[in-house]
């Protein structure tokens, strides 16, 4: 006996997506760049006076050690003021890696200082005064500006 064939199922070939849901995303994508032409005329969100909120400043150079440490002096004495061994501080190492190419891609060197500031709400922004460029550091979490906050506070000396 053989068995009566199983009808296939219908298929649908109709790829369209609904218009309704065209027109929602439409709307989120028209509202999104209101949105953002808004703030961007007026502003908004927007700190430029930052330095006036700055409490500490500290200008630094860092150096990448020849062991693939990164060390951090103090411009005026060439004191070192941390050292972050090797495939430690990687957040440190992203953030200088990322302002010291904007550098490259202007033909500055790696000599100047770089300025570590803390405002009035104890925010951490680092700064580069060759290029104008600037990163809020607490913008990438607790756990990455404590490295930087590391910057701060006195070295500890071995006995």
């Amino acid at each position: 006996m053989t068995a009566a064939p199983v009808p296939s199922p219908a298929h649908n070939h109709d790829l369209h997506p609904p218009r309704a849901l065209l027109r929602a995303i439409g709307a989120l994508i028209l509202f999104t760049l209101i949105g953002v032409g808004f703030t961007q005329l007026n502003k908004a969100g927007h700190v430029s006076n930052w330095r006036a909120l700055s409490v500490q400043s500290m200008p630094l150079v860092f150096e990448d050690g020849a062991d693939g440490s990164i060390d951090v002096r103090d411009p005026a004495t060439g004191d070192m003021v941390r050292n972050w061994a090797p495939e430690t501080g990687g957040f440190v190492r992203t953030a200088m890696r990322s302002l010291a190419l904007q550098r490259r891609q202007m033909g500055i060197g790696s000599g100047p200082a770089f300025v570590l500031h803390r405002t009035e709400n104890d925010k951490l922004i680092i700064e580069d005064p060759e290029t104008g460029e600037w990163v809020s550091l607490d913008a990438f979490g607790g756990d990455n500006v404590a490295e930087f906050r590391k910057l701060l506070e006195p070295m500890e000396t071995s006995p």
